[in-house]
């Protein structure tokens, strides 16, 4: 594509008040026109032409929850994603293992209890006998719980006399010495030893992400990495390599070094920019760590976690306010949800664009609804996550699930939704992320979780593009296609507001153009 392209004989969907154009001209990197037939224009006549044949545009798709860099440093790790027990488990990790140095750590992430038979969770032993002395960590699907080793709990200094942490728990054995099972805070101290890769190992693994989310139709993305990841992404958005735009949002941890430097809202450039601070209410459902009302069905006398109790959530988020940046807090279960809520009533509103948001928002009480929009808070919801938790939301929250994944409910109440995957929890997929909003059933299922709270493909695509810019405060220069937009966009094999529902899956990404730059193509189109 030239510096200056005329795309035309497509379906441009610009987001602006469903209006959908037939052309589009595109200067360097940014959207000078959008329209009908502007091949005819003699304003154009110089442009090249690119003639697109029918197919869909879309602005880029923006992953508006993702854990970027981990998810990158994952790729090296062993992924037990979807093993259905935990010798199947152990038989991979064994063979990563190999793959090692004596000295290295295992390293992995994936596994899932309710898929292993009688939902038995593995130990400490389990894993000795695969990693040998080395240390090792195995997050879970969720990654709210770790399975560990021996020898990493020997680094943590976790042993049978250390009390249970604040916002976490050590699962013991019936002797009570460590099982092998972290959840939430507890598995921190494990992690802290955890030593980052070599950079060359890094790069490599970080332009391989990159690569997949230009695959995928990703321009940019909302990351939830640690400090370590901003240095890195900060080193190469100064070198111009950072591949997507990215808006950040550091731990809640950081607030004493952000108060140092004076980091304040929207600090940063077009491509890296300080978006909030990120806090954790409670846990997961995998985990049942979700905190909730009621006891969790297989668990009677589980409540879940309570990670940050409501005065410590109101003194972070009025301390994020002070610099003007809003908190993008984890809360799952519905008693997260209320303790959030209950936090923002009691702090300061901030001044626009800067809006906070709930992250996951899994389960919520009906009667929180109305003061979820009072507050103006995004919804940051990721809806991967539905048809994948169809067994578990049932199993643990029985009739209480119909309050869960309610798309449809907040939509109608003109809640702002920003879709996310929560990768590498769930892939990152936009098209797919789609797909589950609109369907709510796993592939080729017609098992529907609640079909009353499905999205059309209008509406969460919407919450891919333009929902993920107001997340960000970000509205009035991403999310759309429109005369002086940033020239990120996506071209679809088909319209995905068009086709059935069944079909949404078999979407495809032909083209990712970010900064007016063709990222990848596929060889159907001639950009």
């Amino acid at each position: 594509m030239k510096a200056t392209s005329l795309l035309h004989n497509a379906r441009i969907h610009t987001q602006a008040g469903g209006f959908v154009a037939d052309s589009m001209a595109v200067c360097r990197n940014r959207i000078v026109a959008v329209g009908n037939n502007l091949k005819y224009d003699p304003d154009f006549g110089s442009y090249q032409r690119v003639d697109l044949k029918g197919r869909t545009v879309t602005p880029g798709l923006v992953d508006a929850h993702t854990h970027f860099f981990f998810f990158a440093l994952s790729l090296g790790h062993v992924s037990l994603n979807g093993l259905t027990s935990i010798d199947a488990c152990r038989k991979k990790i064994k063979k990563h293992a190999a793959t090692l140095k004596r000295t290295e750590w295992v390293i992995g992430e994936g596994y899932a209890p309710d898929l292993f038979a009688g939902r038995r969770e593995p130990d400490r032993q389990a894993l000795d006998t695969v990693t040998g002395d080395r240390p090792a960590i195995i997050l879970s699907k969720d990654q709210h719980s770790a399975w560990v080793n021996s020898r990493a709990l020997e680094l943590g200094g976790i042993t049978a006399k250390t009390p249970q942490p604040a916002g976490g728990e050590i699962v013991r054995s019936a002797d009570g010495t460590p099982s092998g099972i972290l959840r939430e805070t507890a598995y921190q101290p494990v992690f802290d030893f955890v030593p980052p890769p070599p950079r060359r190992t890094i790069d490599r693994l970080y332009r391989q992400a990159v690569d997949h989310a230009y695959r995928m139709g990703v321009t940019g993305v909302h990351s939830f990495d640690g400090a370590e990841a901003f240095a890195y992404f900060s080193e190469l958005a100064a070198g111009n390599k950072l591949g997507l735009r990215i808006n950040y949002y550091p731990p809640a941890t950081r607030l004493p070094q952000l108060h140092k430097t004076g980091t304040r809202y929207a600090t940063g450039d077009d491509f890296l920019r300080i978006a909030g601070v990120k806090i954790f209410a409670d846990g997961s459902l995998g985990s049942q760590t979700a905190f909730c009302f009621n006891k969790y069905l297989s668990s009677p006398d589980n409540f879940g976690i309570e990670v940050t109790p409501v005065p410590e959530l109101k003194r972070l988020i009025k301390s994020a306010s002070r610099l003007g940046l809003p908190s993008a807090i984890h809360a799952i279960g519905d008693r997260a949800v209320a303790n959030v809520l209950d936090a923002l009533e009691a702090t300061p509103p901030l001044r626009l664009p800067a809006r906070h948001r709930i992250e996951h928002l899994q389960l919520m009480r009906r009667k929180d609804i109305p003061r979820l929009k009072k507050l103006g808070v995004v919804s940051s919801m990721q809806p991967s996550h539905c048809p994948a938790d169809i067994m578990m939301a049932r199993k643990y929250w029985g009739a209480r699930a119909r309050n869960a994944y309610m798309f449809r409910t907040l939509t109608d109440r003109s809640i702002s939704l920003a879709f996310g995957s929560d990768v590498p929890i769930e892939p990152l997929d936009p098209l797919a992320g789609i797909a589950a909003a609109v369907r709510r059933a796993r592939p080729g299922s017609r098992d529907i979780f609640y079909p009353q709270e499905r999205l059309s493909a209008a509406q969460a695509l919407h919450a891919f593009t333009v929902g993920s810019a107001i997340a960000a405060g970000q509205e009035h220069c991403r999310g759309y296609l429109l005369p002086g937009y940033v020239a990120d966009f996506v071209v679809l094999s088909d319209d995905i507001t068009r086709i059935p529902a069944s079909r949404l899956y078999d979407v495809r990404v032909l083209a990712t153009v970010l900064d007016g730059k063709v990222k990848y193509c596929d060889g159907r189109l001639n950009l």
